[in-house]
């Protein structure tokens, strides 16, 4: 199945973590983001060089864009979650996009989406 990698671990790698990296790497060519995820990356930007990075890379890797049943999973993610467990917009979209598109999520973040159900995680181990 394919991936949808999240932000945390993307960061990572922009971090200079080598094993983010050749976890990313290991997954070949399949593995996708989405749209929140590239916004979440421009707007951790520092500067206008590190914007113009950002760009470079979110040029050369898919972007999964946001669509109507996305947002409508995410509507409802967030009316089971958002109370009871904390769960955060960008949070639940990210969530709906994988959901909706048939994707494992691949984050180090547990904690924002172990308690999703029907939402496939996998945790780097690096």
């Amino acid at each position: 199945m394919p991936y949808l990698v999240d932000s945390d671990v993307l960061i990572d790698i922009s971090r200079g973590k080598q094993a983010a990296r050749d976890y990313v790497d290991a997954l070949t060519d399949r593995w996708v983001i989405s749209q929140v995820t590239a916004l979440e990356l421009i707007v951790g930007a520092r500067d206008k060089r590190d914007l113009a990075a950002v760009d470079a890379f979110l040029s050369a890797i898919v972007i999964v864009p946001l669509r109507e049943p996305i947002g409508n999973r995410a509507y409802e993610i967030l009316k089971l979650y958002a109370k009871t467990d904390g769960l955060h917009v960008f949070d639940s979209l990210v969530a709906a996009t994988a959901m909706v598109e048939g994707l494992t999520l691949v984050t180090k973040n547990q904690k924002h989406f172990r308690m999703i159900a029907g939402l496939q995680l996998e945790i780097p181990s690096y």
